[in-house]
């Protein structure tokens, strides 16, 4: 069965939404959480969504695999929403938001920006003089 898996991003930095809801409800759900919020958390908006067969079995998935990252019993994720966006993008599926893009392309962007980040975040880490940095 068809339904769509999507990522809505929160008011607190580093918080993340993951949902599902039926092909014919994303609009409606989505209207309905940025209006009111989910688990007493505001400011959600749509960051991704995707349509999937068996989206069910995998949003389940998803909640099991980042269940260590997960705030309670709730659908919300301490997570970093460009992983699960790529991994979301692995998937054989129609992107529905953000509308309009190539999954292959974005998959590749999404990969590229990542690795940049990984491979430039020493200057967060405040390297000293001297300090040796090594790339593969």
């Amino acid at each position: 069965m068809k339904g769509i898996i999507y990522i809505m991003t929160t008011a607190v930095s580093g918080l993340i939404k993951i949902g599902k809801t039926g092909v014919n409800n994303f609009a409606e759900r989505m209207r309905f959480l940025e209006a009111n919020g989910y688990y007493n958390v505001a400011g959600l908006k749509r960051f991704f969504a995707i349509e999937l067969e068996d989206y069910d079995e995998k949003e389940s998935l998803l909640h099991d695999i980042f269940n260590k990252h997960q705030v309670g019993e709730s659908e919300l994720f301490a997570l970093d929403q460009e992983l699960l966006q790529q991994l979301l993008l692995s998937f054989k599926g129609k992107i529905v938001y953000p509308e309009h893009i190539d999954q292959e392309k974005e998959f590749d962007a999404v990969a590229h920006t990542r690795k940049e980040g990984r491979l430039f975040n020493f200057y967060k880490k405040g390297l000293k003089n001297g300090d040796k940095i090594f790339f593969k």
